[in-house]
C-alpha cells in the first residue's frame, strides 16, 4: 500500500480514513459520469485513488489536500495527468470564486467526520460557483440532513436543504475505509438551487431556525420568545396561522419563512 511504502500513518487529528472499497468507488464514478462536469474540485484528495479516476472523466480536476505528506504522494500518483492541479491547503480556505472562472464546479469529497459541518457551510457559502457536490459523510449526519426540516432533522440540515436538493445514494459500511472508523458512512449528493427555499432575509430565517432547533423539546411559543421579546409570541403565531404549541422541528420551510418575515417586520 502507498501509505506503508511512504512510511505514512493516517492522522487521527485530521480524521483520515481512506476509501478502499471498489464498489463505493464505482458508485462515485458512476454519479460523476451522469453529471458530465467540466471542472471537479476534490476535497481531501489523499493518495489520489479517486483523483486518477476523476481525471479520466473531466477536463480539469483541482485536488485539495492539506496533509503535506499525502500531497507529496499525490503528486507522484497523478504525475502523468496534465489536467490535475494539486492545491496544498485547507479546503475551508479554498476560494471557488477566485479559482473557478469558467463553468460551475462539481465537488467530490470524502469528508472527515469532525469537520463535516464547517465544510458543508463552506460549500453553501461558495454556492454561486458550485453546481453540485457528491459527498461521503457519517451516515447519521447525512440521514438527518435528508430529513430536514422535520422531527429527525437538524439546523445544519435545514441550512443545506435551504439551498440544495439532497439525495441519499448508497450506504457505505465502516469496513470500506482504512483505518476502519467507528461509524458507517453514506454517499449522498446535494444539487445547488437557483434560489433558496425561503424569501425572508437569510439572517432572520436562520435566526428562527437556530431558535427552534436549539430547544427541540419546547413548543415554538417558548422557543421564539427571545426573538420576539416585545411581542406576545402566542398571539403573533396565531395571527399568522401557526399553532403555538407545535414543536419547532415540525415546522415546514413555508412556516419558518413566514415567521422569519414577521421577525423582520416586528423589529
Amino acid at each position: 500500500m502507498l501509505l506503508a511504502e511512504a512510511g505514512v500513518h493516517p492522522s487521527k487529528r485530521l480524521g483520515q480514513n481512506f476509501l478502499v472499497n471498489r464498489a463505493t468507488l464505482d458508485s462515485i464514478i458512476g454519479e460523476v459520469k451522469k453529471a458530465h462536469p467540466h471542472v471537479i474540485v476534490e476535497i481531501g484528495a489523499g493518495l489520489g485513488t479517486v483523483t486518477r479516476e476523476l481525471a479520466r472523466l473531466t477536463e480539469r480536476v483541482i485536488a485539495v489536500e492539506l496533509d503535506r505528506r499525502l500531497a507529496a504522494i499525490l503528486e507522484r500518483t497523478v504525475a502523468n495527468m496534465q489536467n490535475v492541479e494539486i492545491r496544498r491547503q485547507d479546503f475551508l480556505a479554498f476560494s471557488f470564486t477566485n479559482t473557478i472562472t469558467e463553468e460551475k464546479a462539481f465537488v467530490v469529497g470524502n469528508i472527515p467526520y469532525r469537520i463535516t459541518a464547517p465544510i458543508l457551510k463552506h460549500l453553501i457559502a461558495q454556492r454561486d460557483r458550485i453546481s453540485s457536490a457528491l459527498l461521503l459523510t457519517q451516515h447519521e449526519v447525512a440521514a438527518k440532513i435528508a430529513h430536514s426540516p422535520g422531527k429527525k432533522g437538524t439546523a445544519l440540515g435545514v441550512l443545506v436543504q435551504s439551498y440544495a436538493d439532497v439525495k441519499l445514494l448508497r450506504s457505505v459500511p465502516r469496513g470500506s475505509f482504512f483505518p476502519i472508523p467507528d461509524v458507517d458512512s453514506m454517499l449522498w449528493s446535494m444539487s445547488l438551487l437557483k434560489q433558496p427555499r425561503f424569501t425572508a432575509a437569510a439572517e432572520d430565517f436562520f435566526a428562527v431556525v437556530r431558535a427552534v432547533y436549539g430547544v427541540r423539546r419546547k413548543m415554538i411559543r417558548g422557543a421564539l420568545r427571545d426573538l420576539f421579546s416585545n411581542e406576545n409570541t402566542e398571539e403573533l403565531l396565531r395571527s399568522i396561522n401557526i399553532d403555538a404549541t407545535l414543536r419547532g422541528e415540525t415546522l415546514s420551510f413555508a412556516q419558518l419563512d413566514t415567521i422569519a418575515q414577521y421577525l423582520k417586520n416586528s423589529n
